[in-house]
């Protein structure tokens, strides 16, 4: 019994002995690794400082990447503008130019007209002061029918002669004047006289090359009649187209040699 007890006791003794060599154990354990968990926590946060650094560089790199990328195509935009405005630049300088050439020749065509229409009124002024002088030197009559203004083969053989008389000379001017007699409407005899002038007028200038610019023209309609209105034969006579030509002294004497030697 004894000896059981001693062997109990001694159990226990060694017990208490492994106990408190395992808590000692553990504490100088706890006392190593405590430090040891310190630098690891502080490495750890280090760490996620870094990584945050790291992200926040990552981050300011893409940034900047995007503001490079920004700043590329805008000064890829700025060449493309660049270019473009030169190209305006070049066609604006060259319309300028083209428009310059314009106005040059602008300036010189209206230098021309301004010669030539100098020089037709010295012409109009030399005849103006002329006109007066002018002598009548042929007149001829040409009949109509009632209500008509075109030429009968009569009329345009009257023609003939009439403008063979004179065309030969080299100044002259040919007046025309319409006439109606006074029945019917006013305004109808003033266009009627007007179509009769214009058909004498066109006979002369198309089949015998009278200049246009010598012939004076005018319907006067059923104004200063020769002859008495009441009678046929009187209102026959007023249906005319009268036709006088004129011309400078000097050519009056020269057609009247002409004359005199035939």
């Amino acid at each position: 019994m004894m000896m059981q007890q001693s062997i109990w006791m001694s159990l226990a003794v060694a017990g208490l002995m492994v106990t408190s060599v395992g808590c000692a154990t553990k504490k100088h354990v706890k006392a190593s690794i405590a430090p040891l968990e310190g630098r690891m926590g502080a490495v750890e946060k280090r760490a996620g400082a870094a990584e945050s650094d790291i992200d926040a560089l990552e981050k300011q790199l893409s940034q900047t990447s995007e503001i490079a990328s920004g700043a590329e195509r805008e000064a890829k935009a700025a060449r493309a503008a660049a270019i473009a405005a030169d190209g305006k630049a070049v066609a604006a300088d060259q319309k300028a130019q083209g428009a310059q050439t314009l106005a040059e020749k602008g300036m010189t065509r209206i230098g021309e007209v301004e010669t030539t229409l100098t020089s037709v009124a010295q012409s109009v002024d030399r005849v103006s002061a002329n006109i007066d002088n002018y002598q009548m030197v042929k007149t001829e009559s040409i009949v109509f029918g009632f209500n008509r203004a075109d030429l009968s083969k009569e009329q345009t053989e009257k023609l003939d002669a009439f403008a063979a008389s004179f065309k030969s000379n080299k100044k002259f001017v040919v007046e025309v004047q319409g006439f109606t007699d006074k029945m019917g409407d006013a305004k109808y005899n003033q266009d009627l006289s007007q179509k009769r002038a214009m058909a004498v007028v066109r006979y002369l200038t198309v089949t015998h090359n009278v200049p246009l610019r010598r012939i004076q023209m005018l319907g006067v309609g059923a104004e200063n009649p020769v002859g008495d209105n009441k009678t046929k034969e009187g209102r026959e006579q007023n249906r005319r187209v009268e036709i006088k030509v004129f011309a400078l002294p000097e050519d009056v004497k020269t057609q009247a040699a002409i004359a005199k030697s035939l």
